[in-house]
Formats: C-alpha cells, structure tokens, sequence
C-alpha cells in the first residue's frame, strides 16, 4: 500500500498464503481505493500451513488445519472494482502468462497459484524460530527468561 502514496513508486509483488489472505482480504479494497498498482500473489496450499507446520514439528501430526473448501479466489477478488485477477495455473509457462498478464494491469492484480501441501520438506517453508506453542512453551520462556531471546 505504501507504493500507492510513494513519490516514486516502485512496481510492489506481494507474497500471501491463503489462510492469510483469508482473515483479511480488505488489501483488495484498500487497494482499489488508493490506485494501487501491484500485484499479489497467494498461494493456496487449503491450509494453514504455519500452524501444520508446528503441529508436524511438536507432535508428528497436524490436526484441523486443512480445508476441502475449494475458493476460487480470482472471482472472489474479481469482485472489487479495479482489480484483475487470474489464475497462475500449473505450470511455469501459465504462471509467467499470469504474472505477465497481472503486471500490464493498470492497478491492483492478484495472482492465484495453487501449491504443494504435504510432509515433503522440498514443498515448504518448514517452521523456524522460538514458537511459544504446545509442547515448546516451556523451553521458550525459561530461554526468554534467562537471556531475554
């Protein structure tokens, strides 16, 4: 949003899961209001991949963090005046079309690109850090309590 009043905006690409981009879409709005002119991708993995993740990490199983609603989030994002939205497809030329597509709108684009969910850790992020959740809470706060990390 800050490229929207910049003096010298540079052309911004936004990352986003979908969880994310779930608990608040109003990018979109804010977006089209302010002439913004970006894109944004998410990426749909129709979970909430950082809590899997500690799920997977802690516990050696993740529960109640995948969905099988499947949202088709170009027509959702379709539904703000202003902005383009389209599919990255599955494949690298249909995401080149997509983000190329996306970058010749004159205003907020957002790209979906379906991707990876599973225990390969070649398809994720992985969890990283001091997470003060379930099973680590202890270790995390007596670490915080003695070196203040």
């Amino acid at each position: 949003m800050a490229s929207a009043i910049a003096d010298r905006p540079r052309y911004p690409i936004a990352f986003s899961g979908d969880g994310s981009f779930m608990m608040n879409p109003q990018v979109l709005l804010d977006g089209a209001e302010h002439h913004l002119r970006g894109t944004l991708i998410t990426f749909d993995n129709r979970r909430m991949a950082a809590i899997s993740g500690l799920q997977n990490a802690q516990y050696g199983a993740q529960f109640r963090t995948s969905d099988s609603v499947a949202v088709d989030y170009p027509r959702m994002a379709s539904a703000f005046p202003g902005v383009f939205a389209v599919s990255g497809g599955d494949t690298p030329e249909t995401l080149h079309q997509a983000l190329t597509r996306a970058r010749a709108h004159d205003g907020l684009a957002v790209v979906h690109v379906p991707v990876y969910a599973g225990g390969d850790p070649v398809g994720g992020l992985g969890v990283y850090g001091s997470w003060n959740v379930g099973s680590w809470v202890e270790d995390v706060e007596d670490r915080y309590l003695h070196t203040g990390i």
